[in-house]
């Protein structure tokens, strides 16, 4: 029987409060290649870490902290997690632009249909840094963002596929193709507590 994993994939922005989280959730499948061969959690979180770090460290050069939990879909409450791995233990680089905006990676398995299709939102300050905003994101920054595809497609090797899961169906597609629109999407939750006010009065 395959094993269906749902990651949470969290980077700690400004603060390690759990406010300032922000996070991802891509799914995997594990394939048992032999009667009770079980995914090998840890080394799968470890890995997964190792590509979040990756991806945002190089595209920005700030440092923040990276926790992923990776969690066994199906099992009743409390579903704990299975494995964790943390890195930058203790960092938490404050954003340098807003930070509700994402770069929207898509993506589907066979069909671009509904419960085969999904989408991640990658916040803009873990792969821009403080250059300038574009109305669009440009081609280099959607190209950044779609290197996270391979990376999570081969998470594991051949025995772990990157997945579409449908709570619905209670089913799980392989991912085959993915795209980056040049639309920046608007994460309302990611952003930060109103901390001043400017005020004013009329007459008349």
């Amino acid at each position: 029987m395959p094993t269906h994993i749902r990651a949470l994939c969290s980077w700690a922005v400004g603060t390690l409060l759990p406010r300032d989280v922000m996070q991802i959730t891509p799914c995997f499948r594990h394939h048992a290649t032999l009667p009770g061969d079980d995914p090998n959690w840890q080394s799968l979180a470890d890995d997964l870490a190792t590509i979040i770090d990756d991806f945002s460290g190089t595209a920005v050069g700030r440092t923040r902290e990276v926790t992923v939990k990776l969690y066994e879909i199906g099992q009743p409450k409390p579903n704990r997690p299975k494995a964790t791995a943390v890195k930058n233990t203790g960092l938490s680089a404050e954003a340098e632009s807003p930070r509700e905006l994402s770069c929207c990676l898509s993506f589907y398995g066979g069909r671009n249909a509904p419960r085969e299709r999904g989408r991640l939102y990658i916040p803009q300050c873990m792969f821009q840094g403080s250059s300038a905003i574009g109305v669009r994101p440009s081609p280099t920054q959607r190209t950044k963002v779609g290197t996270l595809a391979p990376a999570f497609a081969g998470l594991g090797g051949a025995n772990v596929d990157w997945i579409v899961w449908s709570p619905t169906n209670n089913s799980a597609t392989q991912v085959s193709h993915w795209f980056v629109d040049d639309e920046w999407d608007v994460i309302r939750k990611r952003g930060l507590k109103t901390s001043a006010r400017t005020v004013g009065t009329t007459s008349g």
